[in-house]
């Protein structure tokens, strides 16, 4: 039966960091006597379907635990309900839990999505794709494709992404990007654009760090001109946040951004490598309730 508290939780997230929370997390729920439901993502979109099962059946509140993908997943079947998401974060990048203050330790994050803040939180689209942190395209997709090989031979999923990052680095790549949004344009040889909801993107890299889940608007990052001898010295700059002063950087608010780029590139949506440009970024305001810190 069904219970108003509903988890949805996905057992491959983190390379098994999930398996563990999910036990801690509901071992805690019994032992507090609080009732609860949950179902098992299985494969990829089964978290959305989970979700809207979730809610046509009753759930007041649903958990997901899992990584970026699973709780971009079970966000996406929240969209537009009166059903407020609760987050227990436990992938490899765990982006997207950044901005929103949410803890890393489970039990931590439990109480939280029992007893923080319901507030309504913006969304993203990348085309026809639904995302709430960031998405972009470029030097990230390909940090992402490095990632992938190495997450394979390793446990360690910061490991894998600092290695995929200095393989990405190794092998830079920009693009001739045409970029147009409301009252500017530009053409640049791109390294990144980043349509930032969130802050983070990549495992902890500081791509947007002005954005605001909440202000109804997208921060766009664009890195342009840079050479292979430039990276190494904007990198460190880059993971921290402190980028948005160099020569490399056009940073500002917009609700839309498209752009066009030779050659083209697929897209990083939430930590997901998806079909890619031309891309339009727009931005889906108060389409969502999550729980925060109060």
């Amino acid at each position: 039966m069904l219970s108003e508290l509903h988890l949805v939780w996905n057992p491959v997230a983190g390379n098994g960091a999930a398996v563990t929370a999910y036990e801690v997390v509901t071992r805690e729920l019994a032992n507090r006597g609080i009732p609860f439901s949950s179902s098992k993502s299985e494969y990829s979109g089964h978290a959305i379907e989970l979700t809207k099962q979730a809610v046509a059946d009753g759930a007041k509140k649903v958990i997901a635990i899992g990584g970026d993908g699973t709780i971009r997943e079970v966000a996406s079947g929240l969209m537009h309900t009166d059903v407020p998401l609760g987050i227990i974060s436990c992938g490899t990048g765990n982006d997207i839990v950044r901005p929103l203050r949410i803890p890393r330790d489970p039990i931590e994050a439990l109480n939280l999505a029992l007893d923080g803040q319901a507030r309504h939180m913006d969304a993203a689209m990348a085309n026809d794709l639904l995302y709430f942190n960031v998405a972009g395209f470029g030097f990230d997709v390909d940090v992402l494709h490095y990632v992938e090989i190495y997450k394979k031979k390793m446990k360690n999923g910061s490991l894998a992404y600092l290695r995929g990052l200095i393989a990405a680095i190794a092998n830079l790549q920009s693009r001739k990007t045409k970029i147009t949004w409301p009252g500017g344009e530009m053409e640049a040889d791109v390294l990144i654009i980043a349509a930032g909801n969130g802050t983070h993107f990549g495992g902890g890299m500081m791509v947007t760090p002005k954005a605001d889940p909440f202000d109804g608007l997208l921060d766009m990052c664009i890195i342009h001109g840079v050479k292979k001898r430039d990276a190494l010295t904007l990198l460190p700059k880059f993971l921290k946040g402190q980028h948005l002063d160099t020569k490399f950087v056009t940073y500002f608010t917009a609700t839309e951004l498209c752009a066009e780029c030779e050659p083209s590139s697929l897209l990083d949506v939430d930590g997901d490598v998806l079909p890619g440009t031309p891309v339009t970024f727009r931005v889906l305001p108060q389409a969502l309730w999550v729980i925060v810190p109060q």
